[in-house]
């Protein structure tokens, strides 16, 4: 059961969210956040130490939110192929939308905020891959009974490392380096390979 206090961290979150996507982490201040939340500074105080520790709460955000699409779309899919494709699909989906959101944030902050800003992603970055092998590894673990051999929990764990860091890859060099090749070829030949070493 959620509780009043769940409800209003939330709100102060929601409220942060829309600040930092609006103008960027400068703009998640204790008196901005408690002016989009209709609450007062003071009260905000309660759920957050200050407004370094609300921003990187919406990080946190961030990362479950992608990952939550992710698994929702993982979760649907049929066999293991169509499960890994869809996590390439929708890692590369989500990827351009917030990568979109960081280019625009990156016009509103000074030289000083910069480095900070790109730490904060860093960390972004490291809790996505978290939760991206957590995604993979349930994936393995609903279909492995149909693997022609067993895999050992280093196996599914290199599998997993291949699939998410393929998939940056692939996004990286089509989207940001306008490299030639068709993403979703590049996708499906990654999934076919995965599917044909493990013999499914």
């Amino acid at each position: 059961m959620t509780s009043q206090d769940d409800i209003i961290r939330a709100e102060i979150l929601q409220a942060g969210l829309r600040l930092y996507k609006g103008a960027g982490p400068a703009k998640i201040t204790m008196e901005n956040v408690a002016k989009a939340t209709g609450r007062s500074r003071t009260s905000l105080y309660y759920y957050f130490k200050d407004k370094d520790e609300i921003f990187q709460a919406v990080l946190e955000c961030i990362a479950h939110d992608v990952a939550t699409e992710i698994r929702t779309a993982v979760v649907k899919a049929g066999t293991l192929n169509e499960k890994i494709t869809v996590f390439c699909t929708t890692k590369i989906k989500t990827s351009q939308e917030w990568k979109r959101v960081f280019n625009a944030i990156e016009g509103f902050i000074g030289a000083d905020e910069k480095f900070k800003h790109t730490q904060s992603l860093d960390t972004l970055h490291r809790k996505l891959i978290h939760l991206e092998k957590g995604i993979l590894m349930d994936a393995f673990a609903e279909v492995e009974h149909l693997f022609p051999r067993k895999l050992s929990y280093s196996d599914k764990d290199m599998l997993a490392f291949i699939i998410y860091s393929g998939v940056r890859g692939i996004r990286r060099e089509v989207y940001d380096q306008n490299d030639p090749h068709d993403a979703k070829m590049a996708v499906q030949l990654l999934c076919d390979m995965v599917a044909k070493w493990l013999g499914v």
